[in-house]
């Protein structure tokens, strides 16, 4: 056997050179002192084979590197997989730009419509104009002047004159033809809503994740109090830190600003079922079940009993269009403000199916219509999980009351597999953002949850108490979210 030659360097034994390798204390370089001291029984290997095996491993990792590793690594750089990467982002960039081109050409055909409608107005009054003033040409040179000319050349005695006098004005001008009513529009510009406007431009995923609906940070209480006086129905002033407060078992009806102070008090003389503000004038509606009718509290406080309903009226609201939506016991209604009913453009009457629609909110941004129905089953039924095959759900409708969807279960629309008990969701009141997303505040849950207003589907939780139930929400204006429990009244920060 070939003699070791030690190297010098031994750390613990100076002068010492190292021989052997080992392996147990993970391939430390020792000398002969080392062997036979703390080393002794250790599994050791020469020096030499060591570095043999080592040397391997260098030439190995240099064939990798110059066989594998290098060649990959420039190919790579030269790689398609780069430009095919920019390319699928041009693509992206021409399929947005493509999308915002459409919604412009949309909005172009929208806007051409009402200018051509605009131009057509124009036409049709300069018509009836031209009918007009012929009508009343006829009648100053065949009526007025003949008599006028008469009265100029009275003469003669004066039992002549009061002759002529008397037959003058007993066969005075005739009453002129009727005249045509020139046609009279206005028109009242939507809401521009960037929410909106970005759903319906497309959303782009990163990583596979859909960011256009992210969690936001909790929202700040503004402000918090409460009142003397029941309520269980909350509804904004148009233009108005104010809120309106109505009871169902109470004949009042009360404004309060953001601190709780009530602005005024209203005596309706009957029970309030429910109440609506009108989004143009702020004027106030509620319904009254014992005599089914619908009333509107005019400008100056009187209360007019505007028209009556076949069934128990229990819940309404007023549309931009100053419709009003009734919702009765079986059946959703939609009525001008005289009471007569709507029908869409196939000349069907506007109307929507429900079983107990007791609250409902509209939507000025996209015109819709939500409705929470209880479906007849008392929240202590359904929590308890009696099977009575009922679901209370929210219903949103568009503004001719045509289903969009119907929500039942959290989590999204109803599903097909019938897996009610997974999903328990009792809704109690609604409003709308200004993207048109709906707000609910939901009993099961003890929250108020917002679900997208074009499908149904949950999106986010926007605020659970510290206890209690939320009960009636209403959005003030874009940011304060008014949501009244038993016994408080809180308005929270809202952000989309």
């Amino acid at each position: 056997m070939t003699a070791q030659t030690p190297v010098p360097g031994c750390r613990e034994h100076p002068g010492m050179g190292f021989v052997y390798v080992c392996k147990t204390c993970n391939n430390d370089l020792i000398c002969m002192d080392c062997v036979v001291g703390r080393h002794q029984k250790h599994n050791l290997s020469k020096l030499a084979e060591f570095l043999s095996e080592q040397t391997q491993k260098i030439q190995q990792y240099e064939k990798k590197l110059s066989k594998y590793d290098i060649p990959k690594t420039e190919s790579a750089i030269n790689e398609e997989h780069f430009k095919e990467n920019g390319k699928e982002f041009r693509q992206m960039i021409d399929d947005i730009k493509i999308q915002g081109e459409e919604m412009k050409r949309e909005i172009d055909k929208i806007t051409n419509r009402l200018v051509n409608l605009c131009r057509d107005l124009v036409k049709m009054n300069a018509d009836v104009k031209e009918k007009n003033k012929e009508l009343l040409t006829t009648y100053l040179r065949e009526e007025l002047e003949p008599q006028l000319d008469r009265c100029q050349r009275i003469s003669g005695t004066d039992d002549d004159i009061i002759a002529k006098a008397w037959e003058i004005l007993s066969t005075g001008p005739t009453t002129p033809l009727a005249l045509t009513s020139l046609r009279v529009a206005v028109f009242q510009p939507g809401n521009i809503s960037n929410a909106v406007l970005g759903r319906m431009l497309g959303s782009l995923l990163v990583e596979g994740e859909n960011t256009s609906f992210r969690a936001v940070p909790p929202c700040a209480v503004i402000s918090s109090f409460k009142t003397s006086f029941d309520y269980d129905e909350c509804r904004t002033c148009r233009s108005s830190d104010e809120a309106w407060l109505s009871y169902w078992d109470e004949e009042q009806i009360y404004r309060v600003d953001q601190k709780g102070n009530v602005r005024k008090k209203i005596e309706c003389n009957a029970k309030v079922h429910s109440i609506a503000v009108s989004p143009t004038t702020g004027g106030v509606w509620f319904c009254v079940k014992e005599d089914k009718s619908i009333r509107d509290i005019t400008s100056d406080g009187n209360i007019v009993t505007r028209f009556n309903v076949g069934s128990n009226p229990l819940s309404l609201c007023i549309t931009q269009e100053d419709m009003v939506v009734v919702g009765m016991t079986d059946d959703i209604k939609l009525y001008i403000a005289h009471g007569w009913r709507v029908t869409n453009a196939s000349g069907h009457v506007c109307t929507q199916e429900a079983v107990v629609p007791h609250h409902m909110a509209y939507s000025i941004t996209s015109g819709d219509v939500a409705v929470t129905d209880s479906d007849y089953e008392s929240f202590g039924n359904y929590l308890a999980g009696k099977e009575s095959g009922k679901q209370p759900s929210v219903i949103v409708m568009d503004k001719h009351l045509k289903l969009k969807f119907q929500c039942r279960y959290i989590g999204g629309m109803e599903s097909q597999a019938g897996d009610s008990q997974q999903f328990k969701f009792y809704p109690w009141d609604v409003c709308f953002d200004g993207a048109g997303d709906v707000l609910v505040s939901e009993k099961v849950s003890k929250s108020v949850m917002l679900i997208d207003g074009s499908n149904g589907h949950f999106l986010r939780t926007v605020y659970v108490p510290d206890a209690g139930i939320p009960r009636c929400i209403y959005l003030q204006d874009s940011s304060a979210l008014m949501i009244a429990h038993e016994n408080e009244i809180k308005i929270i920060k809202y952000r989309k």
